[in-house]
């Protein structure tokens, strides 16, 4: 050892004790980082150079029960770069100026950036850039955006509902069926290099999403308009704070239509009030009036009380009841039980529910459903209301009877209304047959289903014959359809307010079922507080329903009532043809486009699909069975020419 190094033998030690501590401290932090917290700083770095993007999925269309899309999905693009990664900036540049129509020198600013994300153009249609889609160029960022559209707009938005800016449904179908509409967003990671710069996606990395399912509905959207139509009409006609019905099948409970105003634009909620967002048919209860006095009625004719045939006594329109007056709108004396029903007699109907008895007719209330949910598969249904036996008051059975006491919804009531319709099956309402996923697996699927019987099939013939006299000589009269049976019931229940009966405001009603004999359809319309004089269940509410089965005559031919034989006066013109012809509407292969189809004898609906497989243009006049053409069958014209076709209801020419 030299002297040198004996002088500074300590501070030459210390000096390799603070290295070799040095060394030995980078070593354990080393194994401390590579070894025993690998994974914790993989997944920092990880974060740091890459992150996670959503790819959403398409939401599931809402198809009527012919196919028809109640909403669909308008699929936008956004586009943007990475300055630093572009290769070729030019062919970008030239791409986004010819597809927008934008001068070269806006795209080219936007690309001088030293940013590492730059929009070029957000929320375009993608049939707006079918060829920037195809462009296959480094550095650009293309971003898949997903927004909900309804074209059918207020006709069928309280049904449908809507859906917030995130695709979550907030109402009707879009909320009860949500998880099946919405499907599962995908992902894709985007990583950057250490100066930020984003490089290519890898395959591996992600996972492509999982579209929305499909609902396929019992609704039919052409019965839709014309029942949406009808209720507009009468809207401006009474003035109603809201009009709203529904059109079923009774045999199977399927819902055809449920419509309603005022209405909302799905489209955009907010400006309309949260009340018209609701499906009035099934959140609003109201009481029933005269078109609850079937529930009597059927409890009667079912233990065999009563024939239709059997007498009582009216007291000419005036009758006091456990020291309450009742009055008849029409005085009568001696009715038979079919006209206290046809008539609306509060009075003869009063006296059939004491002789039936509280305890059978609240049994009977129950039986038809009223105060429970229908299990309709709907959000906000009310159960309506029906108070316990042992609550009613010493008035509460006649009050009962006359439809008072007790809240009922329009959805309730069709399907009581149903019942008597299809001999006596309460059954649960239908919207919904299947669920199909977007590959076309079933994942779901809905039947009729009956809930219980509620009656005799021989009751609910009687019924319907009673119910039958009420449209063709009774309080329904406005209902009638010439030449068809129509079987049905008014109502015009006081709206009870501030503790008392109002004499101004009116809920007026109109149940029907056609054809009276074997019905196939079934329609409740309600009226909410009408203009006051046109405040009656057969003026405010008849007329609609009327309408509505006659175009739904006019329109369907896969729909068939028989006309029924006319009265003599009425035979003695010329005789009538049914609308409905057997033939299958379809062209002779061998037509010429633009070849003038021999639309005589067909319904509108047909004519309609011959003229969209000629390729034919129509104006249309009238309403019916098609009579005459302006143009004849062979010739031969042109896109802008239009062929006038007449219609007559009954077929002959005029």
């Amino acid at each position: 050892m030299t002297r040198l190094y004996l002088q500074h033998r300590p501070r030459i030690i210390l000096v390799n004790v603070i290295v070799s501590g040095l060394l030995v401290a980078v070593v354990a932090k080393l194994f401390y980082v590579q070894v025993l917290n690998h994974d914790l700083y993989s997944h920092r770095a990880e974060r740091q150079s890459s992150n996670r993007e959503a790819l959403p999925a398409l939401p599931g269309t809402i198809l009527d029960r012919n196919g028809v899309a109640l909403t669909s999905n308008l699929i936008h693009y956004s586009f943007a770069v990475d300055p630093r990664q572009v290769a070729n900036p030019d062919a970008i540049i030239q791409a986004f100026a010819r597809t927008f129509q934008r001068p070269a020198e806006t795209y080219r600013q936007r690309l001088d950036s030293e940013r590492s994300f730059v929009w070029l153009e957000r929320n375009v249609p993608r049939e707006r850039c079918q060829d920037l889609l195809r462009l296959r160029a480094p550095g650009l960022i293309v971003r898949r955006e997903v927004r909900r559209r309804y074209p059918y707009g207020p006709q069928i938005a309280p049904l449908v509902g809507f859906t917030n800016v995130d695709g979550k449904g907030l109402s009707g179908l879009e909320l009860e069926y949500d998880r099946y509409l919405r499907g599962e967003d995908g992902w894709q990671v985007l990583k950057r290099d250490a100066k930020g710069r984003v490089l290519p996606v890898s395959r591996g990395e992600g996972q492509r999403p999982n579209d929305g399912a499909h609902l396929h509905l019992t609704l039919d959207m052409d019965y839709q308009a014309i029942f949406q139509e009808e209720l507009a009409r009468a809207f401006q006609r009474l003035n109603p704070t809201t009009i709203q019905g529904i059109l079923m099948v009774p045999s199977t409970g399927e819902i055809l239509a449920v419509a309603q105003l005022p209405s909302f634009d799905p489209a955009a909620p907010g400006s309309s009030p949260a009340a018209h967002q609701r499906l009035l048919a099934i959140t609003d209860m109201y009481e029933p009036g005269s078109t609850l006095k079937v529930i009597t009625a059927a409890a009667a004719l079912d233990v065999g009380l009563h024939t239709p045939d059997a007498e009582f006594y009216c007291e000419d329109g005036k009758f006091v009841y456990q020291n309450l007056l009742i009055r008849d709108s029409s005085p009568r004396g001696i009715l038979t039980f079919a006209e206290i029903l046809a008539h609306s007699s509060n009075i003869g109907i009063i006296k059939i529910a004491e002789g039936l008895g509280a305890s059978l007719l609240y049994q009977y209330c129950s039986r038809f459903g009223l105060g429970t949910r229908t299990g309709i598969d709907l959000p906000g249904e009310s159960p309506g209301l029906l108070r316990n036996q042992r609550y009613w008051s010493a008035v509460s059975t006649g009050e009962i009877a006359m439809g008072q006491e007790v809240a009922v919804t329009t959805l309730q009531l069709a399907l009581a209304y149903s019942a008597i319709a299809n001999g006596g099956l309460l059954m649960r309402p239908l919207v919904v047959t299947s669920i199909q996923a977007s590959n076309g697996k079933k994942l779901r699927t809905n039947q009729p289903a009956v809930i219980r019987r509620v009656a005799s099939a021989a009751a609910m013939e009687q019924l319907r014959g009673m119910l039958r006299l009420a449209v063709e000589q009774g309080t329904g009269t406005e209902a009638r359809l010439p030449g068809y049976s129509l079987a049905g019931k008014t109502g015009t229940a006081q709206k009870f307010l501030d503790g008392k009966y109002s004499d101004k405001e009116f809920v007026a009603t109109f149940a029907a079922m056609f054809p009276a004999d074997r019905p196939r359809l079934v329609c409740v319309v309600a009226v909410d507080s009408p203009e006051y004089g046109k405040h009656f269940g057969g003026e405010a509410a008849a007329p609609v329903v009327r309408n509505t089965i006659k175009r739904i005559l006019n329109l369907d031919d896969n729909f068939y009532a028989p006309p029924q034989p006319l009265t003599a006066a009425a035979s003695s013109g010329a005789a009538r043809r049914p609308y409905l012809l057997a033939t299958s509407a379809r062209l002779d292969p061998n037509a010429r486009r633009g070849e003038v189809p021999d639309f005589r004898g067909y319904s509108l609906r047909k004519a309609l699909q011959l003229a969209r497989q000629a390729g034919v243009r129509l104006r249309i006049e009238g309403s019916g069975v098609v009579v005459r053409q302006a143009i004849q069958p062979g010739s031969i014209v042109d896109t802008q020419e239009e062929c006038l076709i007449t219609l007559s209801p009954d077929g002959q020419t005029r």
